[in-house]
């Protein structure tokens, strides 16, 4: 490839990782994750121009000497520490951000084989991404609606609440593995507040035992965490 269609090229190439992180980074941010359209698209256009500068080096520069694979194997190494940022646990013990994090380390995959010029290898790896994205979580939400464990963050007007709640779950047939008091960041300062982990002792709806809780007296606030 002369200097002239290796630049035309390159500029297909990133524009075309451009828009494949893009629509990957769209759909992390219909979810109301932190990592978005702008952060994939980088991620994937970063790691194409990697692989586009190592093809320069090799072709003009190496006189077609060197390892191709050496800057590959760089940015898949390099792209942890991005995706290490996205995951947290949040103040009810949930760890967050673990599905972009992995999105971020395939979209720089994508990126490596658009930037090599395997164009059909990263528009498949979207496609896949997409696809497969919210034929999951469309799967995982069904499955965790109607599991036997449950976890619940809930906040009470009063101590005497949150008997109440634990004599109810015992009414109902549901174990208490865990309560741990939560004493920061309630709606009102004076709330109870505590993180419950439940055994309801077979698979049941999670949405039946919310609305139960919702009619308790004194509640102030109820989440499935």
């Amino acid at each position: 490839m002369g200097h002239l269609g290796f630049e035309g090229a390159a500029v297909v190439r990133l524009l075309l990782a451009s828009v494949c992180g893009g629509l990957i980074g769209i759909e992390r941010g219909m979810k109301g994750q932190a990592a978005g359209s702008r952060t994939f698209s980088l991620v994937c256009m970063g790691a194409a121009l990697a692989m586009l500068t190592n093809e320069y080096i090799l072709a003009h520069l190496a006189v077609g000497t060197g390892d191709v694979t050496r800057m590959a194997s760089q940015v898949i190494s390099g792209i942890g520490f991005l995706g290490a940022g996205t995951i947290m646990m949040t103040s009810h013990n949930q760890v967050k951000g673990l599905t972009t994090a992995a999105a971020l380390w395939v979209t720089a995959a994508i990126g490596i084989a658009i930037g090599c010029g395997f164009y059909l290898g990263g528009l498949a790896g979207v496609a896949a991404v997409m696809l497969s994205s919210n034929l999951y979580w469309r799967l995982d939400r069904k499955i965790s609606a109607s599991s036997r464990y449950m976890s619940i963050y809930v906040e009470g007007v009063t101590e005497e609440f949150m008997l109440q709640l634990v004599d109810r779950f015992q009414e109902d047939k549901i174990k208490v593995l865990n309560l741990t008091r939560r004493s920061k960041n309630q709606w009102y300062q004076k709330d109870i507040g505590a993180v419950i982990e439940l055994d309801l002792g077979k698979r049941r709806d999670h949405g039946e035992i919310m609305e139960r809780i919702r009619k308790m007296k004194d509640l102030r606030y109820v989440e499935e965490v």
